[in-house]
């Protein structure tokens, strides 16, 4: 069966973090006491350090495995920001990976359940629109 692949059917997972000041979605999407470099940093220790897999976060193969911490990949793989912001990302994001029909918005461990249930009610209701007229245009 040949089948032309189209970026419909793709799907892609993305961590995210809306807040409605970029204090915020610095601090709790990209900073130490947040979920997300919580996440990273136990992903990385599996991953690079017990597993030797630091080819998984690299850029380029040459980069230093000791290089590839929680600090310096958190802003690299979370999506963090303001409405306008966060919508300019994914719509970059989309620019370099290419077409995709899904976006899931994994939800990582809420921290701040006020702060983890406003990024949802955000990316619902203001991004996602703004995105996908966006992509009409």
């Amino acid at each position: 069966m040949n089948k032309e692949p189209r970026g419909a059917d793709w799907r892609v997972a993305k961590s995210i973090f809306v807040a409605d000041d970029e204090a915020t979605a610095k601090r709790y999407g990209h900073g130490a006491q947040g979920p997300y470099h919580f996440y990273f940093k136990q992903l990385i220790r599996k991953l690079v350090g017990l597993g030797g897999r630091g080819n998984l976060f690299k850029l380029d193969p040459g980069e230093a495995d000791a290089s590839i911490t929680a600090e310096t990949m958190t802003p690299r793989l979370v999506i963090a920001g303001t409405v306008n912001s966060v919508v300019e990302q994914i719509l970059a994001f989309r620019e370099k990976v290419g077409p995709f029909g899904t976006l899931y918005y994994p939800c990582h461990d809420w921290v701040d359940a006020k702060l983890a249930r406003r990024s949802m009610e955000l990316m619902a209701e203001q991004v996602m629109p703004k995105v996908n007229a966006a992509l009409r245009e």
